[in-house]
């Protein structure tokens, strides 16, 4: 069994990046990269469970394609993970330190050191028709950043994107750059089956010669985790699992998780269920969209020439070490996250022991492409892994990694005070200095 080391604190992992592919073409000269689908969805967990009720993630991709046993985010937080899966890079290089702007997130000092260096630009560049739908970062399109929906990043081809947060009614979302307002109506409002019509719609209008890169995000499942109306309650009474570290503290890890925290009472395992329900209920129209991805490639006699990539953002942690539902801590429940992936060349229902990390995407994603990886990005390609040409050890394999996290200050602290809605002991915060995995 593959023995998983975390690095604590902030030393730098130094990751070799050395791949140089040329861009393959048939004798006819017609192009042959394959087309590339990279569905991302937010807070999806692999330890509690919820892939086992997609059934068609199940079907069309992992038991078609490669799972990775060990996938893991580098920084278990919305904002930062996603932009290192942008560009390829840790936190302490492309400096989105959390979900705020003062943070990094969407700031101008994003689009300064890293919108010209983003896998939708280098794709663009490679060839590729490209096509963002759904939450790109948690501020994007507020004017507090400094520009406004009418943004749309270089590279992108096709832009559908949610301003703000992940929600699932009453939004905006910058279609090609102007503003689309949404309310609450299902049929024509739900944000997955607007971002699943979206992405079909790109396919549907695609050239057989021209390859094409999308980046799907949905919003499930992120709280308020709504569900479309035909699954409401489709998991009612389902508890949340009772790992071995719910409900309980952990004397041997840091003191919020060991005295931070009090007991969790009913009305918390309560409000707990409920939140595992939905989140369960939410992804079934992710399965939806997986579906009809797969429905409009096939249809378009793409499917054969198609990498499918199936990720999240990171995981989730609902009632372990006494904690409620959140993300940001560097345990399992929040690192570790789906990664499977099908297509040409990949051995159907297998399984991997590799590492792999949120900033290997990007390169993984140019390599297939054939395109050079650029210096700058931390990442590794896992496309020999992917393709079979290189296996893991399977046995007493250490794989060593860093996980960063800067915390949110707290007003007046250099310190962060917590996300749960409950008051720490002691008067304690949890300093960013003095995380120690």
């Amino acid at each position: 069994m593959a023995v998983l080391q975390l690095l604590p604190s902030l030393p730098l992992l130094l990751l070799c990046c050395s791949v140089i592919a040329a861009a393959a073409a048939d004798d006819d000269g017609r192009n042959s990269q394959p087309n590339i689908v990279y569905i991302l969805t937010d807070d999806q967990d692999v330890k509690l469970g919820s892939l086992e009720v997609q059934p068609a993630v199940k079907s069309l991709i992992t038991e078609q394609g490669l799972y990775f046993n060990n996938a893991f985010v580098t920084t278990p937080v919305c904002c930062p993970s996603r932009s290192s899966i942008l560009t390829g890079k840790y936190v302490h290089n492309h400096h989105t330190y959390e979900n705020s702007v003062g943070k990094g997130c969407d700031a101008p000092s994003w689009r300064e050191l890293n919108e010209n260096k983003t896998i939708g630009l280098y794709m663009s560049q490679a060839g590729y028709r490209t096509g963002f739908f759904g939450k790109y970062l948690n501020n994007y399109g507020f004017e507090k950043t400094g520009v406004g929906v009418d943004h749309i990043p270089p590279g992108w081809t096709r832009w559908y994107t949610l301003r703000g947060n992940s929600v699932y009614y009453n939004y905006v979302v910058s279609n090609q750059g102007k503003a689309e307002e949404h309310k609450d109506n299902y049929s024509t409002d739900y944000l997955t089956d607007n971002v699943r019509r979206a992405a079909v719609e790109f396919i549907h209008s695609s050239e057989q010669d021209t390859p094409f890169f999308m980046y799907i995000a949905t919003p499930a499942p992120h709280r308020p985790a709504t569900p479309a109306p035909q699954y409401a309650r489709r998991f009612a009474g389902k508890p949340a699992p009772r790992t071995p570290s719910f409900g309980g503290g952990a004397k041997d890890k840091h003191w919020l998780l060991s005295e931070g925290t009090p007991p969790l009472n009913s009305t918390i395992t309560s409000a707990i269920d409920e939140l595992y329900e939905l989140r369960l209920e939410s992804l079934l129209s992710v399965d939806d969209l997986v579906t009809a991805v797969f429905q409009a490639l096939e249809h378009q006699g793409l499917i054969n020439n198609t990498f499918i990539f199936y990720n999240s953002d990171h995981g989730y942690h609902l009632g372990q070490f006494n904690q409620q539902g959140e993300k940001r801590q560097p345990y399992e429940e929040d690192i570790r996250v789906p990664l499977i992936v099908r297509g040409p060349g990949v051995k159907s229902n297998s399984k991997t022991d590799a590492l792999a990390l949120s900033i290997d995407l990007a390169p993984t994603f140019l390599d297939l492409a054939g395109w050079p990886l650029p210096d700058d990005m931390d990442g590794e390609s896992l496309k020999s892994v992917i393709l079979g040409e290189e296996e893991a050890e399977q046995e007493e394999t250490s794989y060593r990694f860093l996980i960063e996290y800067f915390g949110a200050a707290n007003p007046g602290s250099e310190c962060f005070f917590g996300t749960l809605p409950v008051p720490f002991l002691h008067g304690k915060f949890l300093c960013d200095e003095s995380i120690v995995v």
